[in-house]
């Protein structure tokens, strides 16, 4: 062993550095050199636009999403399952504007509603008359824990609520999530997550002591998951978990692992919070329903926006009374978003949420499989070491031997190979996370997905990884 290579995603954890041997380190290095060659190549305009907007924006992104080395691509239109770059590239969109789009870009029918409503006023500070309770009975239908819900501006703010919520209920001080689980970019998420995983490496900016009201769980293991609530049995308020562990690297939970949270959390009253921010439009009643759980809160955003920023949080009666202002004001939990629910957003939400027919979820699930069923047919064929996550129509790509469960298993792809196989994607038309992370939309068919396997199969022959 002889070089350390490695690298950061964009979405989710910083993987640990793989070490290669001597040979296959030089192989790196040349391959590196050629897709990056050839990146630049297509990507002169992006290069510009990057030097422009870092005087500015530092990295050059406006939300801190999209950077990527040595430059992030800057893109200027998208229809369907395809978006276009400023050089003029067009590109298969896996990226899906980071889980936003189930239902690819400009649908028409969310775009109808959405300028429908744009030409009656974007928000008024005050609720449209049917719109909010139009989707939240939507949502409720589809999720029946969600007997209540509220509606927020982004998926962070809300599990930093739901969380908040789950305090004042129960009187207790800490939560419990999962190690390398990520709920947006507060406080309590970002302990054991992004660039600190590790429970000791605390991020910069987080209030002194946060982590102490954090306890960490490990994902997919459910005698130890159990010890640990059992010993914290009085202390946490809520434990919230994601069906698929989205940031690092799309691993879905074991039917087992979400039941027994969901019997432990019962037996010491802690409250279940689902995640569903991700894996929402993977059936007509999201993971809770694919799974038989019902969670006492639940947390949505991206797919439920049409693309434009809306997220909600919602659950049993009896603990979403607390944000109920109809009732005695002395009891309440603050919650006020003045972006959250506003009637732009709410109309493309609906529209989009309607247009998830179970047909759809259907054809996003078929060719999901299909997607990941040709990866594993890659890896064999080229006796490479090449893993498949996900379930439904996401999935994340691995570049290691050992079978991808949780966060530590992840950590041992080899984050110098995956991102330079993405880097090959976005040369052959490919527009993918760095992370290998994606997920098909309802425009696309069989022939995009064989696309993307045929450049897939041509990046890894181009590494020189394998025979």
């Amino acid at each position: 062993m002889t070089e350390t290579v490695g690298g950061v995603t964009e979405s989710g954890v910083e993987m640990n550095r793989v070490d290669l041997d001597g040979a296959d380190a030089d192989r790196v290095e040349r391959w590196r050199a050629e897709v990056e060659a050839v990146f630049e190549s297509r990507t002169a305009t992006s290069r510009e636009a990057f030097a422009r907007a870092r005087e500015h924006i530092p990295g050059g992104v406006p939300g801190g999403l999209g950077f990527m080395s040595p430059h992030p691509v800057y893109f200027e239109r998208a229809d369907g399952a395809y978006a276009w770059d400023a050089d003029g590239n067009k590109y298969l969109d896996v990226m899906s504007g980071d889980w936003l789009l189930p239902l690819g870009h400009c649908h028409p029918d969310v775009l109808d509603a959405t300028i429908t409503q744009l030409r009656r006023g974007t928000t008024y500070c005050s609720p449209h008359v049917s719109l909010g309770a139009d989707l939240a009975a939507e949502l409720h239908r589809r999720l029946p824990s969600m007997e209540q819900i509220r509606f927020t501006a982004s998926g962070t703010e809300a599990t930093m609520t739901a969380l908040r919520l789950a305090r004042a209920f129960t009187g207790r001080p800490k939560i419990a999530k999962m190690r390398g689980g990520y709920h947006g970019t507060h406080d309590l998420s970002l302990v054991a997550n992004g660039r600190f995983a590790d429970p000791g490496a605390i991020p910069p900016g987080l209030i002194p002591g946060v982590e102490d009201a954090v306890v960490l769980l490990p994902y997919n293991h459910s005698g130890e998951s159990e010890q640990i609530l059992d010993r914290h049995a009085d202390e946490i308020a809520a434990v919230i978990v994601e069906p698929i562990l989205g940031g690092t690297g799309m691993i879905p939970a074991t039917p087992e692992f979400l039941a027994r949270l969901r019997e432990v959390t019962r037996r010491h009253g802690m409250l279940l919070i689902l995640d569903e921010v991700v894996s929402f439009p993977m059936g007509v009643h999201g993971a809770q329903g694919h799974f038989g759980i019902e969670p006492d809160l639940t947390t949505l955003g991206k797919a439920i926006g049409g693309g434009l920023p809306l997220a909600a949080y919602g659950g049993r009666a009896d603990i979403m009374s607390l944000v109920d202002p109809v009732l005695d004001p002395m009891t309440q939990m603050r919650h006020a978003t003045t972006l959250g629910g506003i009637p732009a957003t709410l109309a493309a939400g609906l529209a989009q949420v309607r247009a998830l027919t179970p047909e759809v979820h259907d054809h996003l699930n078929r060719l999901g499989e299909q997607l990941r069923q040709g990866v594993r047919d890659i890896g064999r064929r080229r006796h490479a070491p090449l893993q498949v996550t996900g379930f439904a129509h996401v999935f994340g790509i691995h570049w290691t031997p050992t079978p991808v469960v949780d966060l530590e298993t992840a950590l041992t792809s080899d984050k110098a190979v995956t991102n330079l196989l993405t880097t090959s994607l976005y040369n052959q038309g490919i527009l993918m996370f760095k992370s290998a992370l994606g997920t098909v939309t309802s425009p696309m068919t069989d022939d995009d997905v064989a696309m993307f396997l045929d450049a897939l199969e041509r990046s890894v022959v181009d590494s020189g990884l394998v025979g």
